[in-house]
């Protein structure tokens, strides 16, 4: 079974100039600055080597389609190299790559296109595909393309706190139907290299009395299972953190509020797994799950609790693929910037220091014992 963690390239490599993040960032139309961030562009053989002395022997990391392609049909090629050596170092460690090839960044060029939204700039998207296989980067058995198709469209093109900052329905439809598309064109083309592809999809367990059942079903449809039914997949991504009062959750869209509508459900997760492999008899791979704590006994309990209804979906028969936890290390978490703790590792800007926290130790017993 694989264990390890999970990160994504903006959140932690740093300084992604290239990007429309990093471009509005500086322009200030977003609150937060990424920085430097946790360097890891800079130290990532360090970070693996952390990775294999901690026991972990899968790893999920994005690459960034800003420095591939900083400009309009230009490809880096230290950026190429650098990439070439990450997969090489992960593979020297025994710990296997699993990348995403697009994790909520785009080029600025990109962007000033029209991004996702103009259909004709999905052959940029392949052209930047494309030069990652030919230039013989994926070196990989499982590849990920898209990190959480809706929560993009949501966050970008709904509630309007992510580039493009746009609040409409229709351009929020528009955008995750565009998306999910792009998915199985890039789908069609790394098939023919033999991967196993999928994307993550972020699944809420929404939960309420059976009166509200009918409103369940619709949450369920439009955030959990419309990217699986528009898609082509060998595997399921699942990214879970939540469990969602259905009716709080509603009520919290028309009569905005700083109510809690969220709580920790690990039992859930066991339920979600089971049904996802119900419903598409494909197998299943936890792509993100983490919660955010200053409290490392409460970030090992919730390590613990989630990983035991894994197991427990596991022994049922679902073929799990792995478990990567959210995250590797403490990360610049896009509007909060870095006022969240998701890392079971920290680390200190001045010294470049990585400190390893005690969840990290109980995810390391896990990875022991079980992969």
């Amino acid at each position: 079974m694989l264990i390890g963690t999970a990160t994504s390239a903006h959140q932690v490599d740093g300084n992604n100039k290239s990007s429309d993040w990093w471009h509005f960032e500086q322009t200030g139309r977003l609150k937060h600055k990424s920085g430097a961030s946790a360097m890891q562009y800079k130290l990532y053989k360090e970070d693996i080597r952390l990775m294999k002395r901690l026991g972990f022997n899968a790893y999920r990391f994005s690459i960034e389609f800003a420095r591939i392609m900083p400009s309009r049909n230009k490809i880096d090629k230290r950026a190429i190299e650098h990439y070439k050596d990450v997969f090489r170092t992960l593979k020297k460690n025994d710990i296997e790559p699993i990348p995403t090839l697009w994790h909520y960044t785009l080029p600025m060029w990109f962007y000033k296109l029209g991004g996702f939204e103009n259909r004709e700039n999905f052959a940029f998207f392949i052209d930047y595909v494309d030069a990652l296989l030919k230039e013989g980067v994926l070196d990989a058995r499982y590849v990920l393309t898209i990190n959480e198709p809706v929560i993009y469209a949501s966050k970008a093109f709904a509630a309007g706190t992510y580039p493009p900052f746009n609040r409409s329905i229709i351009r929020f439809n528009k955008i995750l139907n565009n998306v999910l598309s792009l998915h199985n064109e890039v789908y069609d083309v790394l098939k023919a290299y033999n991967y196993q592809i999928s994307f993550t999809n972020n699944i809420f367990y929404f939960k309420s009395d059976a009166a509200l059942y009918p409103v369940v079903l619709l949450l369920d449809y439009i955030f959990n299972q419309k990217p699986f039914l528009r898609t082509r997949f060998d595997f399921v991504g699942i990214n879970y953190y939540k469990t969602i009062d259905a009716i709080k959750f509603i009520a919290s869209r028309l009569f905005p509020s700083r109510k809690k509508i969220w709580f920790v459900g690990p039992q859930n997760l066991e339920k979600i797994i089971e049904r996802e492999y119900r419903l598409f008899h494909k197998p299943v791979m936890i792509t993100e799950n983490g919660v955010d704590t200053l409290d490392e006994r409460f970030r090992s309990k919730f390590i613990a609790e989630h990983f035991d209804a894994v197991i427990k979906a596991k022994r049922k028969g679902v073929p799990v693929i792995g478990y990567l936890h959210w995250s590797f290390i403490d990360n610049f978490e896009w509007n909060y910037g870095y006022n969240r703790n998701y890392g079971i590792l920290g680390f200190d800007h001045k010294t470049e220091r990585r400190v390893i926290k005690s969840s990290a130790l109980t995810l390391s017993e896990i990875a022991k014992r079980y992969s």
